[in-house]
């Protein structure tokens, strides 16, 4: 409608690329998975236990994460803290950032270790995701991975997916 009435050509081609570091909701079951898996080895105190630090959650949402429940085994890091509180436009200087990551025992700069960052509906996890490139992660497509789906799509309740919902939160 625009075009016809203000006369203005604008054609243009939209290129669809494949999109990069975009995760399923099956790829976080296993990561999921591997963490409880683990933990009932521990439990059980078996020997047989399995090596599972090798993947990592992170969850950026801010109240979110205890309001409305999250991922076993998820690392709760809202992306505000990562912010410059004098302008929320910036990151925080990488030394502050090191000590956020570091504080939460997220090793960044294994880039041997699958981190899956996710949030509340897939946008931000980009505050995560630049912080991790501000500090130098060897990013790559396999090590380094973003749930767009995020709480949106792993908390709805008719599906049967492992969560820790808010009554189930120690404060």
């Amino acid at each position: 409608m625009y075009h016809s009435k203000n006369k203005v050509d604008a054609s243009y081609e939209v290129r669809r690329s494949k999109a990069s570091n975009i995760c399923s909701k099956e790829e976080v079951l296993q990561a999921v998975n591997a963490h409880i898996k683990n933990q009932q080895s521990e439990t059980n105190d078996s020997k047989t236990q399995e090596d599972t630090s090798q993947s990592i959650i992170i969850d950026t949402r801010g109240s979110g994460y205890t309001q409305k429940g999250h991922m076993p085994s998820a690392i709760h890091l809202p992306y505000r803290i990562l912010l410059n509180p004098l302008n929320p436009l910036q990151l925080l200087p990488k030394s502050e950032l090191h000590t956020i990551f570091s504080d939460r025992g997220i090793k960044y700069d294994d880039p041997n270790l699958k981190i899956i960052l996710s949030c509340g509906s897939g946008v931000s996890v980009c505050h995560g995701f630049l912080a991790l490139l501000l500090l130098g992660r060897e990013i790559s497509e396999e090590n380094t991975r973003i749930y767009d789906g995020s709480w949106k799509e792993w908390g709805r309740l008719d599906e049967d997916l492992p969560r820790i919902l808010p009554d189930e939160i120690t404060r």
